[in-house]
């Protein structure tokens, strides 16, 4: 279908929108903003990072979702069997986020953990890599479960609008970058544990290895 150059503009207005919070939410996640926020937080207090930076991501995500225009125009939709079997896929990108969550420790990921040692006031530990690498479980079928489950998550809507589809595009091209970028900082701080496992298990398509 050919869109009209006003609804064109809107969706290149909302996609900046989007890229805007990826900068913030990129910026936040980088090792000198951590460092700078762990010299004037102190290390007691610093482990609540991830909790706070999951509030500030989710708040901004708001926000731009309250701005960003209303593009209704229906891009595609596949009804019947095909349909069904995009919900299908959709459903299994949902399972392996689950799945994903339950092979590492989501609560410490989200910060609640960190959270409840500060309430009880324990200790944090300090934290260690290759302890928190793992190798099984979602992570042994894919290196980026997460991110393939969002990727079908959004790439997959039968019904898709020129909203969905702007954040669709956006979020699978924000989901790719940062793999990229996620594999190199692993690498630079696993070393030959990482290459290992990247041999072993696929980035994001679960063909048999040898």
């Amino acid at each position: 279908m050919s869109l009209p150059p006003e609804a064109m503009a809107e969706a290149a207005y909302a996609f900046g929108l989007w890229t805007g919070w990826a900068v913030l939410h990129s910026v936040l996640a980088s090792r000198r903003v951590k460092a700078a926020v762990e010299l004037v937080a102190g290390p007691v207090r610093f482990p609540l990072y991830p909790l706070g930076y999951t509030l500030i991501s989710l708040w901004t995500f708001y926000v731009v979702m309250q701005k960003e225009p209303d593009l209704p125009q229906l891009i595609w939709l596949v009804e019947g069997a095909a349909g069904y079997g995009m919900h299908a896929l959709q459903a299994a990108g949902v399972g392996l986020l689950v799945w994903a969550a339950f092979t590492v420790d989501g609560l410490a990921f989200l910060g609640l953990r960190q959270l409840g040692h500060l309430l009880r006031r324990q200790l944090p530990q300090e934290p260690d890599p290759v302890r928190a690498f793992r190798t099984g479980g979602a992570y042994g079928f894919v290196r980026h479960p997460m991110h393939l489950g969002g990727i079908l998550i959004l790439a997959l809507q039968p019904r898709m609008t020129l909203n969905a589809l702007v954040f669709a595009v956006f979020g699978c091209l924000y989901i790719v970058v940062g793999s990229l970028l996620e594999e190199r900082r692993m690498a630079a701080t696993l070393g030959e544990l990482w290459d290992d496992y990247r041999r072993k298990v696929p980035m994001f398509l679960p063909w048999p290895r040898p």
